[in-house]
């Protein structure tokens, strides 16, 4: 009985090895195929309409082919120095590129002088009133009453305030800027966990220096790049407890899934495939420590948003609002809007809750209704039904600046870089090189993601090293049905950069093993060591 119920637990761990390998494999060569051909952008200063272009197949080609070069010199080189040699120049590279991106968010931040609008405004204005006693934003039809989900990285705003004062939208960017540096040191040592290889590692350092996103996006007073430093850090010590087995790295962990969903709701995406690797590793290692410390992040993140909500109920005497219904950003996600949006932002939650005087029961029908309509139409018309999903996914996916300098470039009157200087050349007349930069970079870094699906992932692999790529899988199917943005995707983007490296080093150690057995069927240890690679 047990002997059956071993192999039943040894079928859902490689089952659910393979779904992840197949998915995932099948996602970035579909992005591949569509990145190479074509690209997506959207004009600083204008309206946040996708245009999507023809892209240089040959200088995407060229750009795959000089990252397989480089990283093949990176092994040379590395065949050639001692191990001390090889820590150094691990060491000196990463320095490099944390004061790269350090250095230029702070110029960024600095040069562009933007104040933030919109969504952040409320968010880090909500906070300054709050600190200051007044909780208007918290009633129904105000911006928190209508986005309670937001009270999360209002309260982590208000922290901040009580040390720097209330309205210093310097210091959440100033933050953003230290986070951006975190993120490349975490993913430097998730790499270090991955592999012990100087080439792979300091080909991650070198490949971030061209992550240009994360730097335009420090100036944006939001919860993203935080949530994604907590999202690496969940990754990392997830590694170090597979390797040695300590509960104090699952403590970090929770903390870690936990604030990445105070800073950012979507990352309930990322509990999500924490719950899912954590089931399947505890049935294939029979780890119940995992599992636990999966319910335990349900139950921290839970008891956080609950325990938020209360203060403000407590503070302002104000009861809490439901705000508008999840269902309307689904809804808002299904429609087209002369056939050129395909399920971007339009306002229509907000004008439907207005509609119908923010009553929740009525918005939630209301756009139930719009939303089984537009089910209809698509059931009723399967091609245009394909051809809305694959643009709506593309134009995501395939933003290689992923919004990053639309959003940071909008400029209130008075404000903004001088004129004619580097920072307002990025929205002018630099734009369509940072894009086309970007995209070249975005090409190499789905290439290296498509190796990785494709090589690291067996069935008997370590499911909890893949934790992150079941997020972007689960992210590539969520952004088919929530609210368009390119910028939704930009944490994903950022989780890649790892794994993406590392998808290059099995790519050339599989090619080298192969080109060695002259094209014969390897021996035995050949075999194991492709699988130890892995």
């Amino acid at each position: 009985m047990r002997q059956g119920a071993g192999k039943i637990c040894d079928w859902l761990y490689h089952a659910g090895n393979r779904v992840v390998r197949v998915v995932g494999s099948g996602i970035f060569l579909w992005l591949l195929w569509y990145a190479m051909k074509w690209t997506y952008y959207i004009n600083p200063g204008g309206d946040e309409i996708p245009v999507n272009v023809p892209d240089s197949v040959g200088r995407n080609l060229l750009a795959a082919v000089l990252a397989i070069g480089a990283m093949a010199l990176l092994f040379t080189a590395e065949g050639r120095l001692g191990r001390s040699a090889q820590r150094i120049w691990c060491r000196v590279t990463v320095w490099i590129a944390m004061l790269w991106v350090g250095g230029m968010s702070l110029w960024w931040i600095l040069a562009a002088d933007r104040q933030p609008e919109g969504d952040q405004a409320f968010v880090y204005a909500g906070a300054s009133y709050f600190l200051e006693g007044d909780y208007g934003f918290l009633y129904k039809g105000a911006y928190l009453g209508m986005h309670p989900h937001q009270l999360g990285i209002v309260a982590l705003c208000e922290l901040l305030f009580l040390f720097v004062g209330a309205g210093n939208y310097y210091a959440i960017e100033a933050f953003c800027a230290v986070m951006a540096v975190a993120i490349v040191y975490i993913g430097y040592r998730l790499v270090s966990e991955l592999t012990d290889r100087m080439a792979v590692i300091v080909g991650y350092n070198l490949l971030m220096l061209g992550c240009l996103p994360l730097i335009f996006y420090t100036p944006w007073c939001y919860g993203d790049v935080p949530s994604i430093f907590c999202a690496l850090t969940a990754a990392w010590m997830l590694l170090l407890y597979a390797k040695r087995g300590r509960g104090r790295y699952l403590a970090v962990m929770a903390a870690a899934v936990a604030f990445a969903l105070l800073f950012r709701k979507h990352s309930l995406i990322l509990l999500v495939a924490l719950c899912i690797a954590a089931v399947l590793y505890a049935i294939r290692q029979g780890d119940m420590r995992v599992a636990v410390a999966a319910l335990a992040t349900v139950a921290l993140y839970t008891a956080a948003y609950q325990g938020i909500y209360k203060m403000y109920e407590l503070r302002s005497g104000v009861e809490h609002e439901p705000g508008i219904p999840f269902v309307c950003w689904l809804a808002m996600g299904m429609q087209d809007e002369e056939g050129a949006r395909f399920g971007w932002y339009n306002n229509y939650p907000k004008d439907l809750y207005f509609e119908m005087g923010f009553d929740e029961k009525m918005t939630y029908e209301g756009a139930v209704g719009n939303l089984k309509e537009r089910i209809e139409v698509f059931r009723k018309d399967p091609r245009y039904a394909g051809i809305f999903f694959r643009e709506k996914l593309v134009s995501q996916w395939n933003e290689p600046l992923y919004q990053s300098l639309f959003f940071n470039t909008k400029y209130i009157d008075g404000q903004g870089p001088a004129e004619n200087s580097l920072a307002a050349g990025m929205s002018g007349r630099y734009y369509v090189k940072m894009l086309s930069l970007c995209d070249r970079w975005q090409f190499v870094v789905f290439m290296g993601m498509l190796f990785y699906f494709a090589l690291a992932v067996k069935k008997d692999s370590n499911i909890l090293q893949h934790l992150l790529g079941i997020t972007i899988i689960g992210g590539f199917f969520f952004s088919a049905f929530y609210e368009a943005k390119a910028r939704y995707i930009f944490p994903y983007y950022v989780m890649m950069f790892p794994f993406s490296a590392y998808g290059y080093q099995l790519l050339l150690e599989n090619a080298m093993l192969l080109f060695r057995s002259g094209g014969r069927e390897l021996p035995a240890e050949a075999e194991e060591e492709l699988e130890k690679t892995a």
